[in-house]
């Protein structure tokens, strides 16, 4: 296989396994084709309309505390006096969205809704909305579109401020819930006149819906404990106070009006939502008006569902609290008033929120629970519908007849008077029916497990041989092996025979199971792979006798694959717990030393020590974001110029323009010191400083690239201006991460040119130019034979790739990032500006890292051929070991236990599938670097900065439509 095609392959294989994860793992949960059930006349109804108050981003701490008396005292007052509260637990990923859709459409997370950044459903789906008559609200654009476009019918009525009110630089957003409340008493006003909406709005089952973002906005941009997150709540109490006062008046007081307060998500301290933190997932929720019941004395404080001391804090020691799940807000709303439930809806109906007999209680959570088990029915169905009969293995603990029959007996002890057992049968039927929708859900996900391993143990073998084949004597030696005529059967070759009938038989076993289309192709991938490697076995023989014939290589070997493995270990490790990068850093702050073998450390090696001990800190620091502090970025920048004048000076590429670019750092430090001050007094950011962020970051992309490509010109370039551009995007210590990232990259540089022998170094560091033609043309320069530092060099790029990534939190959440940070960028909210920025700040300590390994290649002379191998299999070991480790659990129920200490399991299924993004994609960014600077014959191309170029942008695009999904995570501890 030629190497060329071998990449061509390697894309091709790894975006179909990357692929295999969003079918195993990310369907849609939703079930199309399923009926409503309609209350029936015998339910007495009370309320005719709801109110719906979103407060977005309020967290029960600041709700419930004790010192919130005076912020809610209308709200509070309901509390006491008029209605029922609890606490609302909402779920991974805790964003706008998915929060809104679980209140109000009654399903958690769409996990396909992953590939268009939680903003919008690519399934359609049905709502409380959809259900009602008429609906009214008003808000936000990014919310109400939504819920109207999956409407059946022009009933749902929404009315939103423009996109662009939305910024986080202002001053103060609670203008934003302003606006809703004097639209709301507006549409009021203009009801009295039109007498066409008056109508409207005399009839039952009608919705208004007041989705109020200040709270939230507010929290971003000046944190949750600040005066003005806490004006703003006070701001929403006495908003909802008028608009209750309003209504009243308007319906001369016939006591018809439910109200619903609640939050779609909380907000950590730092001001960022998206994880399993408590502060995050606690919301509140006050329910009072028609059909709903009034508070309860205190009976039992220690018959409380929840044990946390702080939530016991919070609580009113006087009143019971009723906590509920967030999609059981939807089933309450639809009981309330006596709308068929939504139907995807896997809420459980909240009965002790309701006022209603106890007869008409059990009816209401009998159709709740038929609803979920008519989900069941159809899933049932359907996957039945696709699998063959003789292969089908149904769910044992219900079936579509068991329905019927708990039905029946839950109408037989409601006519008995048995209230208590029909509500525990009720409640048995919606738990049955949750875990066979998880069942069929998952149905093939056994199957698919298999032919994913298949597939990444082929490729991985696929990749060995093709490195092995990089030795010349391996592949003389496999070429004496090689049979002049192969085998035949019946006039073809042997193997193709073989594997035709494999490739035929699999194919008619996915017909017969009635397969969808892309099973095929994760079924029948491995086996021209397999072919492949069959043919190549004749290399894998002579590896066996060339180590059979030396065991002093098989004994390093094993040397090197035990150190590899305790190494892809720590790795795994580290994507959960950022401590684990530091002792793998000061591992490798001598790995070099003692590969070396002298006795004495150079000033290089010394050098290289001193920098990986100062990085080994960054990750033992908290999350970088959470405490913006300026004298830090301020003090990265100077430090930045500081080390870009010191590589200046001691590569000799000192002059004025060099000059000029080492004050670039300290300048982009004071536009993010100035971007902090206006945007905190002033609330906004002057035109001129978003003018010098875009102009310093754009440059970053021409200024390298027509620069000198002599070696350290070109790195001393790409240093420069890509530290500039990471110190803009900055808020505390990662400016100084950048730096020390920086300077160890450099050192690393310098280590591995003088750990190669004086006969190896044919040209001074200062002579090397990337200039392609100079380095493929010349014969003394041709890349050299594989060695074992090549297995070194390959393990300490992963391993370096990983600190970059991680070094300064988790990528792998929006939950570790602060919203300002592109605030010198852009003040108006735009999730795909935002979200491209946060995933360009992600990717440049790993440009910085492989431009580095570009000049380390150079001037080692290193087979990249090999090379590229020995990565790919590192990051396929790992990849491997991820996607058997995603844990998929919340999108039906909330059994979300901690792996450890906070870090929750969506957690995990979020930081595992971006890390398989991270090691496909890290390499390629490697292979085209290499593969470009041995065979390129263009001058654009053999510019090192521009050989990352393609490679670059892929990741930032692929980084950018996971900066929202990342949308869940906590930082390891």
């Amino acid at each position: 296989m030629k190497f060329g095609l071998f990449i061509s392959c390697s894309i091709l294989v790894h975006f179909v396994l990357f692929a295999s994860v969003f079918d195993i793992y990310f369907t849609s949960p939703l079930v199309q084709g399923v009926t409503s059930f309609v209350v029936g006349n015998k339910v007495s109804r009370v309320a005719k309309r709801l109110v719906l108050f979103v407060a977005d981003g309020l967290r029960a701490e600041s709700f419930f505390s004790k010192s919130s008396e005076n912020l809610v005292p209308f709200l509070k007052g309901v509390m006491k006096n008029n209605g029922t509260w609890g606490i609302s637990h909402t779920h991974i990923p805790t964003e706008s969205r998915p929060g809104h859709v679980a209140l109000i459409a009654g399903f958690y997370e769409d996990v396909s809704a992953v590939m268009k950044g939680w903003k919008e459903n690519p399934v359609e789906f049905d709502s409380v909305f959809n259900q009602s008559r008429e609906t009214w609200s008003w808000g936000s654009p990014d919310i109400l579109p939504m819920f109207a476009k999956g409407s059946s019918g022009s009933h749902v009525h929404t009315h939103c401020y423009h996109s662009d009110t939305e910024s986080f630089s202002d001053k103060d957003s609670s203008k934003l819930d302003t606006w809703v409340f004097n639209r709301f008493h507006e549409f009021l006003s203009n009801a009295r006149k039109n007498e066409s909406l008056a109508r409207k709005l005399d009839q039952d089952q009608i919705i208004f819906f007041l989705h109020l973002l200040g709270i939230d906005s507010n929290g971003h941009a000046h944190k949750p404990r600040s005066m003005r997150y806490l004006d703003n709540i006070k701001l929403v109490d006495a908003g909802i106070s008028k608009v209750v006062e309003d209504l009243n008046e308007f319906y001369d007081n016939d006591g018809k009006t439910a109200y619903v307060f609640t939050a779609d998500h909380g907000m950590t301290d730092w001001g960022s939502h998206g994880a399993g933190d408590p502060s995050e997932t606690l919301t509140p929720l006050v329910v009072w008006g028609a059909g709903v019941n009034s508070p309860k004395p205190m009976v039992d404080a220690a018959s409380k569902k929840d044990d946390e001391d702080f939530l016991r804090l919070w609580k009113s020691e006087l009143l019971n609290g009723h906590d509920v799940e967030q999609a059981d807000v939807a089933a309450l709303m639809s009981a309330i008033l006596r709308l068929p439930y939504p139907v995807n809806s896997v809420g459980n109906l909240p009965t002790e929120y309701l006022s209603d007999a106890e007869e008409d209680k059990i009816e209401l959570l009998r159709l709740n629970a038929l609803q979920i088990a008519e989900q069941f029915a159809v899933k049932l169905q359907h996957v039945k519908g696709h699998s063959s009969q003789s292969f089908f293995v149904p769910f044992s603990k219900l079936s579509s007849s068991d329905i019927a029959w708990r039905d029946r007996e839950i109408r037989n002890l409601l006519q008995k008077g048995s209230h208590l057992d029909a509500i525990q049968k009720c409640k048995e039927l919606i738990q049955l029916s949750l875990e066979g929708l998880r069942y069929y859900h998952t149905y093939d996900r056994t199957f698919l497990y298999f032919a994913v391993l298949c597939s990444f143990t082929s490729w991985i073998a696929v990749t060995v041989i093709l490195g092995m084949k990089q030795i010349s004597v391996i592949q003389s030696q496999s070429l004496k092996l090689r049979p002049t005529v192969a085998p035949t059967i019946f006039g073809f070759d042997y193997l193709s025979f073989v594997f035709a009938c494999l490739l035929f038989a699999v194919a008619a076993l996915l017909a017969l199971l009635k397969s969808p289309w892309t099973y095929y192709i994760y079924c029948l991938l491995p086996i021209p792979i397999w072919r492949w490697i069959c043919d190549e076995r004749y290399i894998v023989r002579a590896v066996f006798n060339a180590l059979r014939s030396d065991p002093h290589i098989v004994r390093k070997l094993l040397k090197y694959l035990l150190a590899g493995l305790v190494g892809i270990w720590l790795l795994i490790g580290s994507f959960f717990y950022r401590r684990f990068l530091s002792p793998g850093l000061l591992a490798l702050s001598v790995l070099p030393h003692l590969s070396s073998k002298r006795d004495i450390m150079s000033d290089a090696d010394q050098v290289w020590m001193l920098l990986c001990w100062a990085v080994a800190i960054f990750p033992n620091l908290p999350t970088v974001g959470r405490h913006p502090n300026m004298g830090l970025v301020l003090f990265g920048g100077v430090l930045g110029t500081v080390m870009c004048l010191f590589i200046a000076f001691k590569s000799k590429t000192s002059s004025s323009i060099t000059v000029v670019q080492c004050i670039l750092p300290t300048f982009s430090s004071l536009l993010v010191a100035l971007t902090s001050y206006w945007s905190s007094n002033t609330g906004t950011v002057p035109l001129i400083v978003h003018i010098a962020s875009w102009t310093i970051l754009l440059s970053s992309w021409v200024f390298p690239v027509v620069s000198s490509t002599k070696f350290y010109d070109r790195l001393y370039s790409i240093y420069v201006w890509q530290l500039s551009v990471s110190i803009i995007l900055s808020l505390s210590y990662d400016a100084l991460f950048c730096v020390f990232l920086c300077a160890s990259m450099h050192a690393w540089i310098h280590v591995e040119y003088e750990l190669m022998g004086d006969s190896e170094k044919r040209k001074n560091l200062a002579e090397l130019d990337f200039h392609r033609e100079n380095v493929s043309l010349d014969l003394d320069w041709e890349m050299r034979e594989p060695n074992f530092s090549d297995i070194r060099r390959s393990f300490m790029l992963v391993f370096l790739i990983v600190n970059a990534f991680f070094g300064v939190g988790n990528i792998a959440s929006i939950n570790s990032f602060d919203v300002r940070v592109v605030l010198p960028f852009a003040t108006v909210f735009n999730p795909f500006i935002m979200g491209a920025l946060l995933a360009y700040k992600v990717l440049l300590p790993y440009l910085m890292v492989t431009c580095s390994f570009c000049g380390i290649a150079l001037s080692t002379r290193m087979p990249l051929k090999t090379l590229c191998c020995m990565v790919m299999v590192i990051s396929d070991v790992m990849a491997m070991h991820f996607v058997f480790m995603i844990v998929q659990r919340g999108v039906l129920n909330r059994a979300m236990t901690s792996v450890h200490q906070g870090a929750n399991q969506m957690v995990q299924l979020q930081m595992k599938g971006l890390s398989i993004t991270i090691t496909t994609l890290h390499r390629w960014n490697n292979l085209y670097s290499s593969y470009h600077l041995k065979y390129s014959k263009h001058l654009f191309m053999d510019l090192p900065f521009a050989n990352f170029n393609m490679p670059i942008w892929a990741c930032a695009h692929h980084g950018a439509s996971y900066t929202n999904l990342i949308a869940a995570f906590c930082c390891p501890a």
